[in-house]
């Protein structure tokens, strides 16, 4: 049967019948189905399906450009039935063949520490482990005591969290790229939503005027909401002020209107220590790489 696969651009039609086998990707479901529209309309990406010999997709793939040199991977999916017959890699190859001609010299994309058959299956296609990330959630505004806690009510933080001006983007941007976080992290930053590539100076001037950019004595983020979860897709700051800059960030989300707070940031052990400190659930993420020329 794998002789008999072809891989091709997704077809609007397909998504009726990708969306009936990644239903049930996850314990909480999957997002494939939800972002196909979008991802068919977006002129910087491409799904490909892997379709049988009657034209039926049982396998997909999302690949994107995030810069002109940068790709990112996304969403593999195999049908059940069909699992095992190397249609994964084929994918991968095929997204890329299609993002090297876009202009890509990398490509790069992210999966859980705990997903070893996704692990096993992108180290056999070349790419091979950068960086190792955290998601760090917390509800926000809640009265209920948690374990890495203290055990009461949580007093406010110490500094608050304001909008900083365009004359903050430089001194910001040195902080990152002269500390320990630009390693950690291998330059980079989640750009948009779970897709990282390199970060620029350009990048925080645009958050600056945009106004989610954010700092305090502590230290520096960049943050939005969107709708009920406040999203920190960049810190900047040192070992020592770790925790205080994360208790700042429990109370801005808050401030927002936020019902949960969301941070994505380099795995270091004060980044790590200081979000348990504060009360947050932990899930190690892994960004993987590889040059495409």
């Amino acid at each position: 049967m794998l002789l008999a696969m072809t891989i091709r651009p997704a077809r609007p039609e397909d998504k009726a019948a990708i969306a009936a086998f990644t239903t049930d990707t996850f314990s909480w479901g999957d997002y494939v189905a939800d972002a196909f529209d979008s991802w068919m309309d977006n002129p910087d990406g491409q799904i490909l399906v892997a379709a049988t010999d009657t034209d039926e997709a049982v396998g997909m793939a999302h690949v994107s450009m995030l810069s002109p040199t940068e790709a990112w991977a996304q969403a593999a999916r195999v049908h059940p039935d069909h699992r095992r017959q190397g249609i994964a890699g084929r994918l991968t190859r095929a997204g890329e063949i299609w993002a090297a001609g876009q202009g890509a010299l990398v490509m790069r994309l992210v999966t859980e520490d705990w997903n070893q058959p996704a692990q096993r299956q992108v180290e056999k296609s070349g790419y091979r482990s950068v960086a190792k990330w955290t998601m760090a959630q917390k509800g926000v505004g809640s009265s209920v005591p948690t374990v890495p806690g203290n055990g009461g009510r949580r007093a406010p933080a110490e500094e608050r969290l304001r909008p900083s001006s365009i004359h903050e983007v430089e001194p910001a941007f040195l902080a990152w790229s002269t500390g320990d976080l630009i390693t950690a992290g291998h330059a980079l930053f989640p750009a948009v939503g779970w897709m990282w590539r390199q970060m620029t100076l350009d990048d925080v001037a645009k958050t600056a005027r945009s106004r989610s950019l954010w700092d305090c004595p502590a230290g520096w983020l960049i943050g939005t909401i969107e709708e009920d979860m406040f999203w920190v897709s960049w810190i900047v700051t040192g070992p020592e002020d770790t925790y205080r800059l994360f208790k700042a960030a429990i109370d801005l989300a808050g401030e927002q209107g936020a019902e949960r707070l969301r941070l994505l940031f380099p795995q270091t052990d004060s980044l790590t220590l200081a979000a348990q400190r504060a009360g947050m659930e932990l899930h190690p993420l892994l960004v993987y790489e590889k040059p495409l020329r």
